[in-house]
């Protein structure tokens, strides 16, 4: 009777702490964290006129700017009004985001543990913790070397896609520009009647640009050149950059290294390099090659969990960089 009464003890406690812990997966209110929403300073390029002009902002993404998609629109809103106060917004503004600005929404709608992580690492184990069961079907049959964030980014990557897409759609449309929305990590993307979709294949890294009407123009902008911890959860694509047609000229939009060792389209007018490298130089290696088309470069200052650097140490943010709203008025074509 005794040894009974242990199994029915051992059994109800049990069952307890699974209540409590699917109790705490439901829970996902987020906690109080701090974005900065100071106006940047103006580098200016170029002389004022009426042909358009494309425009860099240069940020340092934290992880409450992850917590809705509201607190990411109110990011880009603060500067997009500071842009707009100085006559730097107009229908050929080409204004272009930062690499990765899209992965990072996994973190949307999660637990403030996954938020207030400090490495990518950490984010995982709690994305794992939280979403048990979606976790556990997509972790079968990864191959990647980090098979936690390559899991995480399936199984959240039709919401991504969408969240990206509605996020950097409607401030494209509410401003009126051409918006190349940064980059994101996604499962096979693709472009399916304007629509940004996934599928069950690799991981790819990729930007899309959005009209001021704030649909999806051209294709999708691949990137080829992927730093050693990319590789450990995605998969790069040789595909030839392509350029687009804007109301500032035909851009070509090229992504990191990329965009320094590949020859930009012979059609391309002008050229947005996302995730520039500080010195391409040695990031890039030797062979860098240098167009003379018209272009902005927008380098990464910080990101969250260190997206972009190894899953076990925090990023480390550029503060001795200055972040800034980088603009280059555009001559006349001939």
């Amino acid at each position: 009777m005794r040894t009974h009464s242990k199994y029915i003890g051992l059994i109800l406690i049990a069952l307890a702490a699974l209540l409590i812990y699917l109790d705490w997966t439901a829970d996902r209110r987020s906690g109080p964290l701090l974005s900065d929403l100071r106006t940047l300073p103006i580098e200016m390029h170029g002389e004022a006129g009426e042909h358009g002009n494309l425009l860099a902002i240069e940020t340092r993404l934290m992880p409450a700017d992850y917590q809705s998609r509201e607190r990411l629109s109110l990011k880009f809103t603060t500067y997009l009004d500071q842009a707009r106060d100085a006559g730097l917004l107009s229908p050929r503004t080409v204004v272009v985001l930062p690499e990765h600005v899209g992965t990072g929404l996994f973190a949307l709608g999660e637990k403030p543990e996954v938020q207030q992580a400090r490495t990518l690492r950490d984010a995982m184990q709690w994305m794992a913790l939280s979403n048990p069961w979606d976790y556990l079907r997509a972790l079968r049959g990864n191959k990647g070397d980090d098979r936690r964030t390559e899991a995480a980014l399936r199984f959240k990557g039709e919401q991504m896609a969408e969240d990206y897409q509605l996020i950097f759609g409607n401030l494209a449309r509410e401003y009126g520009i051409t918006l190349v929305a940064g980059t994101i990590v996604l499962p096979e993307p693709r472009l399916e009647d304007g629509r940004l979709k996934t599928r069950k294949g690799s991981l790819r890294q990729i930007s899309l640009g959005f009209g001021p009407g704030g649909e999806p123009f051209g294709s999708l902008h691949y990137k080829s050149t992927l730093n050693n911890y990319e590789r450990r959860y995605s998969v790069p694509i040789q595909s030839p950059p392509l350029a687009v047609a804007t109301p500032a000229g035909r851009l070509a939009v090229m992504i990191g290294c990329d965009g320094y060792r590949l020859t930009p389209p012979p059609d391309a007018e002008l050229l947005a390099i996302v995730g520039a490298p500080d010195d391409p130089a040695s990031a890039c290696g030797a062979e860098t090659l240098v167009s003379g088309l018209p272009r902005v470069e927008v380098r990464t200052l910080g990101l969250p969990w260190n997206l972009i650097g190894s899953p076990h140490r925090p990023m480390h943010h550029h503060h001795t960089t200055p972040v800034r709203l980088h603009n280059l008025w555009l001559p006349e074509r001939p």
